[in-house]
C-alpha cells in the first residue's frame, strides 16, 4: 500500500502542510471555519435528505448506481490475470519454503527502503513481543487483542494468512444432505439465504456469480508447503459466491494503531470464521456443496463489490454504506446457482477518495498512494523485483502492502490507521448519515467539506489517548 520514495517525500504530511492530519483545532485548517462546516453540512445534508421528492431520490441514490461490472471494460486489461496466492504478502511471509526460494524479495525490499527486514522472521515473531509501558500497548491491551483472535485461531488456523482448507473452512463435503431442497423462485432462494445470514449475525449479505478473475490461482497451502489447483484439488466447481460482512467496533478501531484496536480486528476475524462456516453448513444441509472462506480462496474486496455491498477505496478496503471501511469480509463458495444475483454498484467512493487522501496522510509506513487518480498498476516502483506482490491490470489505487506489513512487525500488532482516519468511518448518528446522503447527490460540494468536517470535529484522529480512555470506560453502557 504505498508510493515511490520520492513521491512520499514530496507529498507526505511532513512535506505538505495542507495535508497534515489535524487534531481538531479549526485554526490549523486554512480557509475553513467551524461555522462554515456547520453551515455547509447542515444545508447540504438537510437539503439532500429531507427535501420531499429529493429525499426519495437520495434514498435511492444511497443504494448505489447499478453497474455491469466493478469497472468499465476499458479499466480492466485484457491481460489481467488471477492473483497467484504465492505472491500475497501475508501468505509469502508465513512460508519458509517461499522465503528460501525468493531471498531476493527480502534483499530488494531492504535495498529500496533502507531497512533490515526479513518477512518470514518477522511473521514468526509477530505479536510475541514484551508489554510496553505506554498507552495502548500494555498487558491489558494485549489481552484484549489475544481474546479477540482466540476463536479464529482455534477454529480456522492460518486463515488470516491465507491458509486454505483449514478447520471450519475445510473442503470436506461428506456432510452434504442427500436430498436437495427446492426453492420455488430464485428470488425466494436469495431471500432465504439472506434471512439465514441475519440470524447468524451478519451485518450485510450479497450474492454474486463465481468469477475466476478474483480467485487466487494457483492456491498455496503454507502448512504443507504445496501448490493447490482449483481443477484437481478443490472438491467441486463453484458457481456462486455468497459474500458476508461483519462490522468492527467503532471505539476500539478509534484507538489505532494500538493493540486495543487489534482486539476488534481479531474479533472481526472470529466472526468471519463463525458466520461463514454457519452459512456453508446451511447450504450443505440444503443438499448443495459449499466451502467457507475468509482471506484464503479469493480477493474479498472485488467479490464484495460484485455482490453490490460497497466500493473499493484508496486504502484498499471495501467501503460499505453506513459502515465505511470498518468491516471484515468472508465468503461461501457453492455449486448452488438457482439464486437471484446482486449487481455491482457505484456509491461515489472512488470519486471521493481521489480528493480526500486522509488515509494516505495517516499511514505510518507511507504504504498508501498519494496519486490523484486510480492507475492500472503500481506507481511506487517500476522494478519487478520490488513489485512482485502487485496485481496490475485493473484501474484502482495500487498500494504497497510490504511496507504495511513491515510496520505491523515494528508495532507488534496490526495498524488500522487507514480505517480509523477515513471520513466514511463514523458511528451511526443521524447527522453523519445526512452527510452520507448529501454526498451521493452533490458529491463535489460535499467532498470539499467532508474531510475538513472530520478534522475540525475531531473524528479520525490516530494514536489518540482520549480514544483509549473512551474504549476502556465503554462498559458503563452494559
Amino acid at each position: 500500500m504505498m508510493t515511490e520514495e520520492q513521491n512520499n517525500k514530496d507529498q507526505s504530511p511532513e512535506n505538505n502542510p495542507e495535508s497534515k492530519v489535524n487534531t481538531g483545532d479549526a485554526n490549523d485548517t486554512p480557509g475553513v471555519s467551524r461555522r462554515n462546516v456547520l453551515k455547509f453540512g447542515a444545508l447540504g445534508a438537510a437539503g439532500a435528505a429531507l427535501g420531499g421528492g429529493l429525499g426519495y431520490l437520495t434514498h435511492k441514490k444511497m443504494k448505489g448506481t447499478p453497474m455491469k461490472d466493478i469497472r468499465p471494460p476499458d479499466q480492466i486489461s485484457k491481460a489481467f490475470k488471477p492473483k497467484d496466492q504465492r505472491d500475497v504478502v501475508l501468505g509469502f511471509a508465513t512460508s519458509k519454503k517461499l522465503n528460501e526460494k525468493h531471498p531476493e524479495r527480502n534483499e530488494t525490499y531492504n535495498k529500496v527502503t533502507g531497512k533490515n527486514f526479513n518477512f518470514y522472521e518477522g511473521a514468526m515473531g509477530f505479536e510475541k513481543g514484551p508489554y510496553r509501558n505506554e498507552p495502548g500497548y500494555t498487558q491489558l491491551d494485549r489481552a484484549l487483542a489475544d481474546a479477540g483472535w482466540h476463536p479464529c485461531k482455534h477454529s480456522t488456523p492460518g486463515m488470516e494468512f491465507c491458509q486454505p482448507n483449514s478447520g471450519l473452512f475445510s473442503w470436506d463435503q461428506s456432510g452434504v444432505a442427500e436430498t436437495q431442497y427446492r426453492f420455488e423462485t430464485k428470488e425466494e432462494a436469495s431471500l432465504k439465504i439472506k434471512s439465514a445470514a441475519r440470524i447468524f449475525g451478519v451485518s450485510r449479505c450479497g450474492i454474486t456469480r463465481r468469477d475466476r478473475r478474483w480467485d487466487y490461482d494457483p492456491l498455496y497451502d503454507t502448512f504443507n508447503e504445496k501448490e493447490l489447483s482449483w481443477d484437481k484439488d478443490f472438491p467441486f466447481e463453484p458457481k456462486t459466491v455468497i459474500v458476508l460482512l461483519t462490522e468492527m467496533d467503532y471505539l476500539a478501531m478509534s484507538t489505532a494503531p494500538s493493540w486495543s484496536e487489534t482486539g476488534t480486528v481479531g474479533n472481526g476475524y472470529s466472526e468471519m470464521s463463525k458466520v461463514s462456516s454457519q452459512m456453508a453448513e446451511f447450504i450443505r444441509k440444503l443438499g448443495y456443496q459449499a466451502v467457507a472462506a475468509g482471506n484464503d480462496l479469493g480477493l474479498s474486496v472485488p467479490y464484495a463489490m460484485m455482490a453490490g455491498l460497497g466500493e473499493g477505496a484508496r486504502n484498499g478496503c471495501l467501503i460499505a454504506p453506513g459502515m465505511g471501511p470498518r468491516l471484515r469480509i468472508c465468503k461461501v463458495y457453492t455449486d448452488f446457482d438457482f439464486v437471484e444475483y446482486d449487481q455491482p454498484r457505484n456509491f461515489g467512493v472512488l470519486d471521493f477518495c481521489s480528493r480526500c487522501m486522509r488515509c494516505a496522510e495517516s499511514c505510518p509506513s507511507k504504504a498508501i498512494t498519494f496519486e490523484d487518480e486510480p492507475t492500472m498498476g503500481p506507481t511506487y516502483s517500476d522494478d519487478p523485483e520490488y513489485t512482485w506482490n502487485s496485481h496490475p491490470g485493473i484501474m484502482k489505487f495500487h498500494n504497497d502492502p510490504k511496507k504495511c506489513f513491515n510496520f505491523w512487525i515494528e508495532n507488534d500488532g496490526d495498524c488500522g490507521n487507514c480505517i480509523c482516519s477515513c471520513p466514511y468511518n463514523k458511528p451511526d448518528f443521524w447527522h453523519h448519515r445526512l452527510v452520507d446522503a448529501s454526498n451521493v447527490l452533490v458529491p463535489g460540494f460535499v467532498h470539499s467539506i467532508m474531510k475538513q468536517f472530520d478534522i475540525i470535529f475531531g473524528y479520525g484522529n490516530v494514536s489518540d489517548p482520549k480514544a483509549l480512555k473512551k474504549l476502556w470506560e465503554s462498559g458503563k453502557e452494559l
